[in-house]
């Protein structure tokens, strides 16, 4: 760890540091490894010296030194404006909990469900909130966000697609916009200091703090959404809300979930504050100060409610949770960042009085996530495109190529699996033709392929053998896959819900689920196309949803040739 990164992250401990009543100093949460990291290489590595309280840095300094840049006042740069909080939704009573919203921040682009509970004829109002309005991006898609942020060389924040449209204006690859910043959270370098490449101002900036910028501007076109889409007057801004998370080891899912509480109730604080200028862009002195103010104390959110992760929001939107069922799924949920698995029993039964009760729960042991995804083929297209063109870093234009290459490469990977073949225009205007054929063949995009059909035996290894004898002991019985996900859709993917599996010595057969819920299909036909990209939002956001479980759910051989599945909880009937 090197002197500025350590300076950063105990800079930005001592912001949550506080003043109690009794005049003491507390700090409140939990302290992080990269903290703990950073406190003792100070100990052990740098003399001491005070750290000035400021965020600004002094570039030219540090680069006539050649040493690392330090925290130090510029006062040629004007005084952060003082920024007055929009501290309301705050003060609002405990909402109403028959109202939710589920936000799924994804890596390429960010999605939010809203369900309203009628408990007079137990249905559910389901809407997923169409985020490309407020975002200016109905071409694209209306239900989806773009996730991605850029600073530019002004030292303005651009969000979503005016981030897209502002980082075609930047010609000499000078600094980058930021497509990937939810991978800050599965990486844990929130308290790592950004990339001077996605930074040009003298301002030092962690992810955390970008992940949080981009967050508001989320909630922001939430709450629009909200406002315009649902007609509900009693909905008040402070809706409860839940939020997805990729799959990880149970102690780091702790920490992302206390994080992502904190930054979510932060970020309703400053969309509250910045409003519209989140969409029109929004200087980064100010957010900073906003920042600096709204940790000066403690804070509490509580309609943050929790979280769900990405593969049980995707299981909870297959039920109807108003008719009988009983199967074996495993959810594979190719994003852009990640691509999560697990496996799942799904039973709903109806009782003598008509009505259903249902039991869901995930089968311990078989939540698996790998960052290979999405973007993976990314970067594997981009080195393709690079190596046909003969273009390396001793190109005069090398960095002008990379950073159009890293703009538009999600595009042009869509065109290649759409129609078969894509044309990539570089910066020079030099083309390159590519032919799906020829990319499906190459040994990293193979290995990609081998790499999910081997996590998807995985967690059926890692389930307890009883759960494969189940689904042997009866003829009928079949593992069900279920895809979704920006990447339900490759080639590679649908393989996966091909044939059979074999684990433990075991071959059972695979299918692949009903690409549309039958009960969404009756009730939500207009959801048919987007299902696939929405859907661990919409089960994310509903009243019954499946969760895991405090025990071990797995089955037992009952020694009379059959095989049984024990009882478990879910919450609701």
């Amino acid at each position: 760890m090197d002197n500025t990164t350590a300076k950063v992250i105990l800079s930005n401990l001592r912001e949550r540091i506080e003043i109690g009543s009794d005049g003491k100093y507390r700090l409140a949460g939990l302290i992080t490894l990269k903290e703990l990291e950073a406190l003792d290489h100070f100990i052990n590595e740098v003399a001491p010296e005070p750290i000035a309280p400021t965020r600004r840095l002094d570039p030219t300094a540090a680069e006539a030194n050649e040493q690392p840049q330090k925290f130090k006042p510029d006062p040629a740069q004007p005084v952060a404006p003082e920024i007055h909080l929009n501290l309301s939704t705050l003060s609002l009573p405990d909402s109403n909990a028959d109202y939710r919203v589920c936000l799924d921040f994804g890596t390429a682009m960010s999605k939010a469900t809203f369900v309203h509970d009628d408990d007079d004829d137990d249905l559910e109002d389901i809407k997923v909130l169409k985020l490309g309005v407020p975002g200016d991006q109905e071409n694209i898609d209306e239900y989806m966000l773009v996730s991605s942020v850029l600073i530019d060389a002004d030292g303005v924040l651009w969000f979503g697609q005016k981030a897209v449209e502002q980082s075609q204006k930047v010609t000499e690859g000078d600094h980058l916009r930021m497509d990937n910043i939810k991978r800050a959270l599965s990486e844990g370098n929130l308290g790592e200091v950004l990339d001077s490449r996605f930074n040009p101002t003298s301002y030092l900036l962690t992810y955390e703090d970008i992940v949080l910028a981009y967050l508001s501007f989320f909630t922001w076109a939430v709450n629009y959404a909200v406002l315009h889409d649902v007609d509900a007057a009693e909905v008040a801004p402070n809706f409860k809300r839940r939020f997805a998370m990729p799959c990880f080891p149970r102690v780091n899912a702790r920490l992302v979930e206390a994080k992502l509480k904190q930054l979510l109730g932060e970020a309703q604080v400053l969309a509250d504050t910045f409003g519209d200028d989140l969409h029109q862009g929004l200087p980064l002195e100010s957010f900073l100060a906003a920042l600096k103010s709204l940790r000066s104390e403690k804070r509490n959110y509580p309609f943050i409610d929790g979280s769900v992760t990405e593969p049980l929001g995707v299981a909870g939107s297959l039920l109807s949770w108003r008719g009988s069922h009983d199967s074996l799924a495993l959810v594979v949920d190719i994003g852009a960042g990640t691509s999560d698995f697990s496996l799942y029993r799904l039973h709903v039964t109806e009782n003598e009085d008509g009505s259903f009760k249902s039991v869901a729960g995930e089968v311990d042991g078989t939540a698996h996530g790998i960052t290979e995804a999405g973007n993976h083929l990314d970067n594997i297209l981009k080195a393709y495109t690079l190596s046909k063109a003969k273009v390396n870093a001793q190109h005069p234009r090398y960095i002008n190529i990379i950073h159009a290459l890293d703009r538009d490469i999600r595009h042009y990977k869509e065109v290649l699996f759409n129609r078969g073949s894509a044309l990539v225009v570089l910066y020079t205007n030099d083309a390159v033709d590519v032919s799906l054929d020829d990319f499906l063949q190459l040994d990293a995009v193979k290995a990609f392929g081998d790499s999910l059909r081997s996590e998807l035996v995985k967690t059926m290894q890692d389930a307890h053998p009883d759960w494969v004898h189940w689904v042997r002991a009866n003829p009928s019985r079949y593992l069900t896959i279920v895809l979704t996900g920006g990447g339900a859709a490759l080639p590679m993917a649908k393989k996966l819900a091909e044939g059979t599996i074999t684990a433990h010595g075991i071959t059972i057969p695979v299918v692949p689920a009903k690409a549309f819920p039958s009960w969404l299909e009756k009730d939500y036909p207009d959801l048919e196309t987007p299902y696939s990209r929405i859907a661990v939002s919409l089960g994310g956001a509903r009243k019954n949803i499946i969760h895991p479980m405090q025990r071990p759910l797995t089955a037992t051989g009952n020694g009379i040739g059959g095989y049984t599945l024990e009882r478990f909880p879910s919450r609701g009937n």
